[in-house]
């Protein structure tokens, strides 16, 4: 952790003379992060490390944001306009160093944080941000056990970890014709992955499946082939990997070289991100996901308008399509914006009660946190590869088209 901090404090430094003057040091309330006509956000980012890619993702949705509310003139803080300046550092994908960055964006009075990505790293920060009388809106940490901890500063925008595999289990027992009999589950070994595993072995057995031994390996594994022969010979209907990217383009991949051919594959985190597709191409078709976000989700509000907006306005910028992602952090952003507002003011304490109190329509979903934080009444959304394209199948009230399903004749 020391060596964390120091270095961390080094890349602060780089920005010390932007920072300074932003607001007291430490203090639990007071207008920190505001200073000539601009409202300073700090954001522990992973652009570098095992997740970059998602971290990147998740900078993007930021800027996004900061781009939409600035057009209209800022943030409306009583009766000021103040410019959002969002603050990025580098956390490498490492919670010690996020953590640490929240205390350096702390020591230069900033005193209101956007989430890193992941839930290691929101973790790792949520803890801190108690400690310092700090605010945070999580966008990407959606593990259960951050808001079992009883913070009382940290709230997230996205449904959580329990829900990600899950949806995809309640999808194809919902719409796969023939139905499937069996299930599987592959989990990366990391706290949220496993969270996720968990919920979508519960959510089969529920609902009548055989549900077999869930697998594990690595967190960040690039070879899964050992946990594919484990479960090659029981030959599964439904193989679920509860991954991030990495892990789960190895579980394609692998898996056709072994021959291990389910009726479908389904996976969180990974299929919604854009370079899904692209690394694995036509092997990527027929694969499921879960994702936070689509472009067929209702709501809208005065900033990014409709879901299908937002993913024009993602196309333009970065020449790629919106994924939730991009759609989360942006939605993580809009919280502080809306609140921000609502509170009248930047201190911390007014802020984190605003939050607490938060029940706003978006081009994500509603913004409604509950007693521990969690955006709980937030519904999944799942999605298949169609013809190198992310097709919302499920639930049935925003789908774009139907389940491509063996047996069906589609």
């Amino acid at each position: 952790m020391k060596t964390s901090r120091i270095l961390a404090t080094a890349t602060i430094a780089a920005v010390s003379v932007a920072l300074t003057g932003c607001g007291s040091k430490g203090e639990a309330g007071g207008d920190a992060g505001a200073s000539s006509g601009t409202l300073t956000i700090g954001a522990s980012i992973s652009l570098t490390g095992k997740t970059a890619r998602e971290g990147v993702l998740t900078q993007e949705g930021y800027q996004l944001c900061q781009e939409k509310v600035n057009a209209k003139g800022g943030v409306k803080v009583g009766d000021k306009m103040l410019k959002l300046d969002i603050k990025y550092q580098d956390d490498t994908s490492k919670p010690d160093t996020a953590a640490s960055l929240v205390d350096q964006f702390n020591d230069q009075g900033i005193k209101l944080i956007l989430g890193s990505y992941g839930s290691a790293n929101t973790e790792a920060q949520a803890a801190v941000i108690e400690r310092n009388n700090q605010v945070m809106v999580d966008s990407s940490g959606a593990d259960n056990n951050i808001f079992a901890k009883g913070y009382k500063r940290t709230f997230g925008v996205l449904s959580p970890a329990t829900e990600y595999a899950a949806s995809i289990v309640k999808a194809v027992a919902e719409l796969a014709s023939p139905k499937p009999t069996s299930v599987v589950v592959l989990s990366a070994d990391d706290g949220f992955s496993k969270r996720a595993a968990d919920g979508a072995a519960k959510a089969a057995k529920d609902l009548g499946f055989t549900v077999l031994e869930t697998q594990y390996f690595p967190n960040g594994a690039t070879d899964v082939s050992a946990s594919l022969n484990k479960v090659k010979a029981s030959n599964p209907d439904v193989i679920i990997g509860s991954v991030h990217l990495a892990e789960g383009v190895a579980i394609i991949k692998q898996a056709k070289e072994l021959g291990v051919v389910p009726k479908v594959f389904g996976e969180t985190v990974a299929p919604p991100t854009p370079d899904f597709v692209t690394t694995l191409g036509k092997d990527a078709e027929g694969v499921l996901g879960s994702s936070q976000w689509t472009k067929s989700a209702n709501g809208t509000d005065d900033y990014f308008g409709t879901a299908k907006q937002y993913d024009a306005d993602i196309q333009a910028k970065f020449k790629h399509e919106a994924g939730y992602h991009n759609a989360e952090a942006s939605a993580a952003c809009l919280a502080f914006v809306l609140a921000i507002q609502k509170a009248g003011s930047t201190d911390a304490n007014k802020v984190r009660d605003a939050l607490a109190a938060l029940d706003a329509p978006s081009f994500f979903a509603q913004l409604k946190f509950d007693s521990v934080g969690m955006n709980s009444t937030k519904p999944m959304s799942v999605i298949q590869i169609q013809g190198g394209k992310q097709v919302t199948v499920w639930p049935k009230s925003a789908a774009e088209g139907t389940l491509i399903w063996p047996g069906t004749g589609q």
